[in-house]
């Protein structure tokens, strides 16, 4: 294990566990990252302070399944613009990856993709469609 990372902003409808307090970087080879839980990207700060430690990339594993009622293509538009906004401000790359299809009483469009240090959106997966991404990322 080469570290831990904890939310620290977990999970709106139901969470089982605390809040963490610490954004730390890991690094493999050359290349510094960090990671920001899903409802953390919503926040600027985790992924500020992950920035500040010199990280260029930072991996936001998600999981977008809502109940089948209130599940929308929208939020997959709405996740793309937090990654392009996190990547902007902090100048470095943003993969996020989503859950998508059905699960139970659940659904996700998915909103996995790649946005680069400018802005710009790289790769995305297909909305409602499994996808491999692949993406050549310089950091």
């Amino acid at each position: 294990m080469a570290g831990i990372y904890r939310k620290l902003h977990p999970a709106i409808r139901k969470s089982v566990y605390s809040a963490g307090s610490a954004t730390p970087v890991f690094r493999v080879g050359h290349v510094v990252f960090g990671i920001v839980i899903c409802n953390d990207s919503n926040y600027s700060e985790p992924a500020r302070r992950i920035a500040e430690q010199r990280a260029s990339i930072v991996f936001i594993p998600t999981n977008n399944g809502l109940p089948t009622w209130s599940a929308e293509a929208n939020l997959v538009r709405q996740a793309r613009a937090v990654d392009t906004m996190r990547a902007i401000e902090n100048g470095i790359w943003v993969v996020r990856a989503d859950v998508v299809g059905e699960f139970g009483e659940l659904k996700s469009y998915g909103s996995s993709g790649v946005v680069d240090p400018r802005g710009n959106v790289v790769q995305e997966g297909r909305i409602g469609s499994e996808d491999l991404l692949v993406v050549e990322i310089e950091p």
